[in-house]
């Protein structure tokens, strides 16, 4: 993330960028960070709350089914030539990443303005195989119908 550049915007800005208020991370519709969003909410000049192009907005989808888990990590880095780098490790868990976490990659790449800001630089993807009972093993459910 260009925190240079982030740090530039004023809080305003950034809050639209992102479609949440930076002081408790509720949605800019909500009272708190888990609040649902309301994508309909306009202001009084009738322009969405939320708007189209705000993170919180092109990262939902409105397919229950296309849904996941997903969890981001902060990290700060100081290297030996006194540069920092920070940034985001993003974990997301999913059943199917190609119906899931696809769909809402692209619609990142198309018009989230937190683009502006951040970059990519690696991706992977793991399959991790569900639990098991008292009796059982490690990816027995892969095994058994």
């Amino acid at each position: 993330m260009d925190l240079e550049a982030w740090d530039r915007l004023d809080r305003p800005g950034r809050e639209e960028a992102v479609g949440r208020r930076l002081s408790d991370g509720a949605p800019l519709t909500g009272a708190r960070e888990h609040d649902e969003p309301d994508f309909t909410a306009v202001t009084p000049l009738g322009f969405p709350r939320i708007g189209e192009f705000a993170h919180i907005r092109r990262a939902r989808s409105d397919d229950p089914d296309a849904r996941f888990f997903r969890r981001g990590y902060n990290y700060e880095l100081v290297d030996r030539d006194d540069a920092d780098a920070a940034g985001l490790l993003f974990a997301a868990y999913q059943a199917d990443p190609v119906r899931q976490f696809v769909p809402i990659q692209k619609r990142l790449d198309e018009l989230d303005l937190l683009n502006e800001w951040v970059a990519a630089i690696g991706s992977a993807v793991f399959a991790v195989p569900p639990g098991h009972g008292e009796d059982g093993f490690i990816g027995e459910g892969l095994f058994t119908s």
